[in-house]
């Protein structure tokens, strides 16, 4: 049977970064005083240690780019615009042992958000390069489809420079285009590569990201299952063909946000690009191209229309 292999790191790095007017020196204290949630005593536990170290910049010592960090949503406009030209920033890093994922990167991001509620700032994660929706706090609970994988629809049809015919209107436009690539950023903090999905037709683009989704948070869950053993190996050999089902669909989004879905399991295949990132496609077996695959009628149905979850809080009404 085929397989992938990649490295896992003993330890990963997560880091959020917050805008504002101005960015007090005493973040520690700051923070100290600040609503931080569920995940409050945590944070006391790792303020000043590599798990959690915070950092105030400006712009003139800045070894990253604000106007790198992008909306995800037309609803962030302005909080982008705020972050990319504020002057003071304040860092959040949270370097963990691999280990102790998801609750290094929840507590770094939840310390981000108390900060930028602190200063009226905006807050942005600095690995996928996306501004962040300030919820109230941060949940407990960890899902993959809070803002945690980078995972964004390009603009369709390239902006209006496509010109591939629409399937829907003629059967051969199935294949008319190749104009799609989408990436995960994100993984890397959990131990895993990135995934990437590539050569897709325009119209299949929501399909591809929805196997993108599903692809990660299947690997997620064997990866913490295997973590859990205490493996002392610093990499991993896994299947290539990978059979994805609702219950992947369901968990990226941390809920069933569509009915139960009828089709079986999906299958896909892995490939190796880098050791840092892995390709997803249809199965060897699969006669066609991608956009077949994802134009036929193998995907669960909610893969086809699924932007984003019923259940997650509407966008908050920039300042």
């Amino acid at each position: 049977m085929p397989t992938v292999a990649f490295p896992v790191p003993a330890t990963t790095t997560s880091r959020f970064a917050v805008a504002a007017d101005h960015i007090p020196h005493d973040l520690k204290g700051l923070l100290l005083r600040s609503p931080c949630g569920v995940f409050e005593a945590h944070m006391i536990g790792r303020l000043g240690s590599p798990q959690l170290e915070l950092t105030r910049e400006d712009l003139a010592s800045l070894r990253w780019d604000p106007t790198q960090i992008k909306a995800v949503h037309a609803d962030q406009r302005r909080l982008e615009r705020g972050f990319q030209q504020a002057e003071q920033f304040a860092v959040i890093t949270s370097s963990a042992p691999v280990t102790d994922q998801p609750r290094g990167a929840q507590v770094a991001r939840a310390a981000a958000h108390a900060l930028a509620g602190a200063t009226g700032g905006v807050s942005a994660d600095l690995t996928t390069g996306h501004i962040l929706t300030p919820p109230t706090s941060e949940r407990a609970a960890f899902v993959l489809a809070d803002q945690w994988l980078g995972d964004v629809l390009p603009p369709f049809r390239a902006n209006g420079r496509c010109t591939a015919p629409d399937p829907e209107r003629d059967p051969d436009g199935v294949n008319g285009c190749s104009c799609v690539r989408l990436r995960t950023r994100g993984l890397r903090r959990f131990g895993l590569p990135e995934l990437q999905i590539a050569n897709v037709a325009c119209p299949h683009d929501l399909a591809a990201l929805n196997v993108l989704r599903t692809t990660a948070r299947h690997l997620l869950t064997a990866h913490w299952s295997w973590l859990s053993t205490g493996p002392a190996a610093q990499g991993r050999v896994i299947n290539a063909a990978l059979q994805l089902d609702e219950k992947d669909f369901d968990d990226f989004w941390g809920s069933t946000p569509r009915g139960r879905h009828t089709s079986g399991p999906l299958d896909v295949r892995l490939t190796t690009m880098t050791p840092r990132l892995l390709s997803v496609g249809p199965p060897d077996d699969f006669e066609g191209t991608i956009n077949d695959w994802l134009w036929g009628d193998t995907l669960p149905l909610g893969m086809y229309d699924l932007v984003s979850s019923p259940a997650a809080p509407p966008l908050p009404e920039a300042a």
